[in-house]
């Protein structure tokens, strides 16, 4: 089974216009500022939106959803004495928006799913849409990860305990295009995905998964982009933009010691 990842950006990366990814004013108005970043990322990723109509498969995934407008329907519930409130919010403010938007932009009737799986719904998105190309023949699949920071959220983490050793938030949306077909454009290659019921360390990873001392270990290592759920596909991102032909990495994600998430990719 051969899956390759290509187009893969972040929204740090977007250089065009939102006027020009999201053409149309009145949705520009309405979408808030997860939206805004998710969905001109995965444009960009795609080239256009008319580009998305050929994908096969939307994925998306997220740790968190959508918190600003969650926080602010839950706002105008109390607020409102639980009448007369705007609908947008609370239409805006569930997990799926944001793949739900880019299916209206691009008129793309396609399979749309979202995972929602603590600091695993980045794997969990990429084992799906691993498996939609190699067991249900799908050719495209737009893959993406998107989390952001509200203020209350923050300080709820930070009662918590979260940001300890001068660990601190984050946020960010990444997309990327997987394909079963090899073009130059691809330069990453998914060769296997596992979950561990267990925290793997370092050196369990290395002992376990690693062929030879030459492969790269990528472990834990969040804290330079921030903590949020789907960190992992930045680090995902960052790390294999230098990747040679033929070299192997491996990454083991125990975010905030939960259970262990494997991905090991090879470049092409």
């Amino acid at each position: 089974m051969s899956c390759y990842v290509k187009n893969i950006i972040a929204d740090d990366d977007v250089i065009s216009d939102i006027k020009a990814l999201i053409p149309e004013a009145a949705v520009r108005r309405r979408m808030s500022r997860i939206l805004k970043m998710a969905v001109t990322t995965a444009v960009e990723c795609c080239g256009n939106i008319d580009n998305i109509k050929d994908i096969d498969s939307i994925v998306t995934a997220t740790g968190y959803g959508c918190l600003a407008d969650s926080e602010k329907f839950l706002r105008n519930v109390i607020e409102n004495n639980e009448e007369l409130l705007n609908p947008t919010p609370f239409i805006q403010s569930t997990f799926n928006t944001v793949g739900g938007q880019i299916a209206l932009l691009s008129k793309n009737h396609c399979k749309n799913i979202t995972y929602v799986n603590r600091s695993h719904s980045f794997e969990d998105a990429l084992l799906d849409a691993y498996l939609q190309i190699g067991i249900e023949g799908k050719e495209r699949i737009l893959l993406g990860t998107f989390d952001e920071i509200i203020e209350s959220s923050n300080i709820i983490l930070e009662r918590l305990g979260v940001f300890r050793n001068g660990q601190k938030n984050g946020e960010g949306a990444i997309f990327m295009e997987l394909t079963s077909k090899y073009s130059e454009a691809c330069n990453i290659k998914i060769e296997h995905i596992e979950f561990s019921n267990n925290v793997l360390s370092q050196d369990e990873c290395i002992d376990r998964y690693a062929k030879s001392k030459q492969e790269k270990i990528v472990y834990n290592n969040f804290t330079e982009y921030g903590i949020y759920p789907t960190v992992s596909a930045r680090i995902f991102y960052e790390s294999t933009k230098d990747l040679e032909r033929d070299e192997e990495m491996i990454f083991c994600n125990n975010y905030l010691g939960m259970s262990s998430s494997i991905i090991i990719v090879k470049g092409v």
